[in-house]
């Protein structure tokens, strides 16, 4: 079985993703889980390994794949998936923003399972909103609701961590948190404001100009945007910089530097 998530919206995909790998995990206790980025040297050769070899203990096979649209391994990915499209004893899960190259776009059809995730616009974001801010345990009125829909367009991410901080202070005796609902009073008490396109501001990372690039560093984390995603979603436009962010990727992860670190390094060099 070959699972195939995409679009633009991160953490709805992101969410699917784990309620899958949670969902399999509950039901197979013998299951044989395997992560391989195929970005790295020898991530498709594992990845082939690993679906080839076979226990007698195992019951069935779990297997994330990370940058699965590289150039340099797409062909090739293709010829491994296709045979594995009709396994029922092994589960592969794909997540990426955009829909797949040309090679594997098979995925968008039966027997592969295929789910997109857009970002939200219109009242499918703004009932998004509210029906999330009634998990974290309060319920913002119409025009608390539309701010927010303003501020953190397109941005996801952003929206649930203010979400979940909102949450946290409900009842607090500096807002007017603890009646029914969360006025757009309440939410200007945060200082908040409406922000620019996430994207463009994403796009001006990588500009000439360092103040530029400095404003959009500050405001992209201010938004509430992981330092980690912010980190590998340039990794994979940026290819001009795709050695400096390798180098950078291998400090980050034997401890040397943090991601905040990377990218504050990056933008005034």
């Amino acid at each position: 079985m070959v699972i195939f998530l995409y679009g633009a919206d991160d953490y709805r995909r992101e969410q699917k993703k784990r309620s899958i790998f949670a969902e399999f995990i509950k039901k197979y206790s013998g299951l044989n889980i395997g992560v391989f980025d195929l970005a790295e040297e020898k991530g498709l050769t594992d990845f082939a390994e690993f679906v080839r070899s076979q226990s007698i203990f195992e019951q069935k096979k779990f297997v994330a794949l990370e940058n699965s649209f590289e150039e340099k391994t797409r062909e090739k990915l293709a010829e491994v998936l296709k045979p594995l499209l009709p396994a029922k004893d092994i589960i592969i899960l794909l997540s990426e923003r955009k829909e797949p190259v040309k090679a594997l776009q098979f995925l968008l059809t039966k027997p592969a399972l295929s789910q997109t995730f857009p970002n939200l616009a219109g009242p499918e974001w703004t009932g998004f909103i509210k029906t999330e801010a009634k998990k974290f345990g309060f319920i913002p009125e119409d025009a608390a609701v539309q701010f927010l829909a303003d501020v953190y367009k397109d941005n996801t991410w952003g929206l649930i961590t203010e979400l979940e901080k909102l949450g946290s202070l409900n009842g607090s005796t500096s807002l007017t948190m603890g009646k029914a609902a969360i006025t757009r009073k309440d939410l200007e008490s945060f200082d908040l404001e409406v922000a620019p396109n996430y994207w463009t501001t994403l796009n001006a990372l990588k500009g000439h100009d360092i103040k530029n690039r400095l404003w959009a560093l500050e405001k992209l984390l201010a938004l509430g945007d992981p330092a980690p995603k912010i980190f590998n979603i340039l990794a994979s436009q940026w290819r001009e910089k795709l050695s400096v962010m390798a180098e950078y990727d291998i400090k980050i992860k034997s401890g040397k530097l943090e991601y905040e670190e990377a990218l504050v390094d990056l933008v005034i060099g």
